[in-house]
């Protein structure tokens, strides 16, 4: 048994570190955004859809708004700072972690100086409101920390945190808002995303006091300038982004409900589910793709379209499988709105694309390209949904926020691939650009059949399981022709 255990020990040292680092980021994005999604059904069934939606609610105006309180800095430029200030790390980030920390208290000022008229807005209590102006000021320090490990190929402590942090978080909001309920308590939504926020906040807090400590620099100028310059495109980019991915819930609750957004909101969330596991192999891929861009073999072209493709698989079994999840993760209130799932589904594998090509913007720090994309697909969103959700309900939601997926992934691939060819002096493409545009379609079609199977599911159970042959068959094909490759390079 300990020689067997030896030999994993050593296979697995063996592998890249790279490689390592990737799965071990990637299995801790699964497990959190995985409890997030095994407590569904628990809060779902203790929780009406009202309260569901003011939880849904503050998730998008913090996602809203933090796109402004972090200046973008945990961003895509985060990674450059850390090739161009390879020496002097600890320093960059108690720079620029103090900016943040300056963007949150004035954020907090200004709230604080008419807090009935932002709770209008927003729609949250004071106690909610408090707490994002907290997640304003910590939480970017976390985010710094994870970036910084991740661009260094450290994971042992960094997944340790992130999972235990998210393990204890959910027990411990879980434990909160069974105890609230049975002391007849109605502000359910409150007492779960302040237990919650509780947890994670403690782990922010030992690192925001660490970064100082370790950096000892609060302000630096050229470290600002440089920041600045790659962040302030991004964060028109993110804002118009979430802007993008949010105003759907936004304007759904203005114009039909608190309920309406409690139902599409954890839908949403159900079918997004993908996206954070996508998230994090994509950081994982960013820094190779950074060092090896330059290169003439075509190795990136394998890994990326490899990592895209494997995804429009995840997203098409996800949108197959609608019916079966949402019986499972809610109660039978939400099982009319399981026609979102196949448009969100498809919408979703375009941000991959879009986040694909936006990484080539990044690293030639084109960021202003990135914004361009993302605020001209915001504002088709934002005039569809005004124009379709009075009409058809918000159901629609989900088709025009697909079609604005669709929209900045195009633009971006199109600056992307232009400014590639222009800078690198060549005609050749970072990616094979015919290749994911057929994938895009197809995997667009394949996810939209998801409206016609709902209707049989026995058809549907035989395309899965047809589905699912074929995949085992290409992945049995693949795994033949990298031992052939290794073969034939030792021979």
């Amino acid at each position: 048994m300990a020689g067997i255990f030896r030999k994993i020990g050593k296979k697995a040292r063996s592998i890249p570190m790279g490689v390592r680092s990737a799965a071990v980021y990637t299995a801790a994005t699964v497990f959190s955004r995985g409890l997030a999604i095994i407590t569904v059904p628990i809060f779902t069934r203790i929780m009406s859809t009202e309260q569901i939606g003011i939880v849904n609610l503050y998730n998008t105006w913090h996602g809203l708004i933090s796109v402004v309180a972090t200046l973008s800095l945990t961003s895509g430029g985060f990674a450059v700072a850390m090739k161009e200030y390879d020496d002097r790390r600890d320093e960059y980030i108690s720079s620029i972690q103090t900016l943040t920390s300056l963007m949150a208290f004035i954020i907090g000022f200004i709230y604080l100086i008419l807090p009935s008229f932002w709770n209008g807005i927003t729609g949250l209590p004071t106690s909610l409101m408090v707490v994002m102006l907290f997640s304003f000021l910590l939480e970017p320090a976390r985010d710094f920390w994870m970036a910084r490990q991740r661009y260094e190929y450290r994971y042992k402590l960094p997944g340790a945190v992130s999972i235990i942090s998210a393990l204890v978080a959910s027990l411990v909001s879980i434990f909160t808002v069974i105890r609230m309920q049975g002391n007849g308590e109605e502000n359910l939504a409150e007492g779960r995303l302040i237990s919650n926020c509780a947890v994670l906040f403690s782990v922010a807090v030992a690192i925001w006091i660490y970064q100082f400590i370790k950096g000892r620099t609060f302000i630096n100028k050229d470290f600002w300038k440089f920041s600045l310059r790659l962040s302030l495109p991004l964060i028109g980019y993110q804002l118009a982004a979430q802007v993008l991915n949010v105003s759907d819930r936004i304007m759904i609750d203005k114009m039909v409900g608190t309920g309406a957004v409690g139902i599409y909101g954890t839908l949403y969330s159900v079918s997004s589910v993908s996206l954070m596991v996508w998230n994090a192999i994509n950081a994982s891929f960013v820094p190779y793709l950074f060092q090896n861009i330059d290169q003439k073999e075509n190795r990136i072209r394998r890994i990326s379209f490899g990592m895209l493709e494997t995804y429009a698989a995840a997203a098409v079994v996800l949108t197959l499988l609608a019916p079966e999840i949402v019986r499972i993760l809610a109660t039978e209130e939400y099982y009319e709105a399981i026609y979102i799932m196949p448009p969100i589904s498809a919408g979703i594998f375009f941000i991959s694309v879009a986040h694909m090509y936006s990484n080539i913007l990044v690293y030639y720090q084109k960021t202003k390209y990135v914004m361009y994309g993302a605020i001209i697909a915001a504002a088709h969103n934002i005039i569809l949904n005004a124009v379709f959700i009075p009409l058809y309900g918000y159901m629609a939601a989900a088709y025009t926020t697909l079609f604005g997926y669709m929209i900045m992934a195009l633009f971006e691939a199109l600056w992307a691939i232009k400014l590639h060819h222009k800078a690198a002096g060549t005609d050749e493409s970072v990616y094979d650009d015919r290749k994911i545009l057929i994938l895009s379609v197809t995997t667009t079609v394949l996810a939209l059949t998801g409206l016609i199977w709902y209707r049989n599911d026995t058809v549907r159970m035989i395309v899965i399981a047809a589905g699912l042959a074929f995949s085992a068959f290409l992945g049995s094909k693949m795994l033949k022709d990298r031992k052939q490759r290794k073969r034939e390079s030792n021979e």
